[in-house]
Formats: C-alpha cells, structure tokens, sequence
C-alpha cells in the first residue's frame, strides 16, 4: 500500500513540476487560447474593482482576477497567470503582477 502511494505520489509531483515549467508568452487577446495556458499580459490597468476577495482587473480588454489589496488602476504592469474558464468567458488568474517604472 505504501509502494502504490509513493508512485501516486511521485507522478501527481511529476504533474506538478511539468505544469509549472511551462514558460508564459505575451498575448494581445484571449482568442484561441486554451484552459491552463500560461500567459503574461503587458498593459495599463483601465479599470479595476473589488471582486469577492480580490480584484477584477482589465488590461486592453483581457479580464484579469488577482487576489491583491494594492491598487493598479492607471499603472502600466506585466500580469503573469493562467486561463481560467469562468461562467462568462475566459479571464486570467494571476501569479504575480508588477508594476513597471
């Protein structure tokens, strides 16, 4: 029994580690791109809102979800995630979002 766990175990981490290598690539728009894409969105934030325990960011039209408490409306920032299908459409989940001088 422990032999199967540690193989169950050793490949869910190899899952793991295969998804989080994935590099992200710049996108202009979410059209063709699939569930589970790592993507980086480069752009100023048009609007931002409260959204359940984070915010709701757009940037160039592209619907960004983090769950931070800074503000980043106006600031021209570089968003990495994933896409995420949401009951709407597809939005982005953000990793990190950084703000650029």
């Amino acid at each position: 029994m422990r032999k199967l766990a540690f193989v169950i175990g050793i490949i869910g981490l190899g899952f793991l580690v295969g998804f989080l290598l994935n590099e992200p690539f710049y996108v202009e728009s979410l059209d063709g791109l699939i569930v589970g894409d790592i993507v980086k969105i480069q752009g100023i934030v048009d609007e931002q809102r409260r959204f359940g325990n984070g915010k709701l960011l757009t940037i160039r039209n592209i619907s960004v979800f983090c769950e931070c408490m800074d503000d980043y409306a106006g600031l021209d920032v570089v968003v990495s995630g994933i896409v995420e299908k949401f009951p709407q459409d597809l939005r982005v989940k953000a990793f990190s979002v950084q703000i650029l001088d």
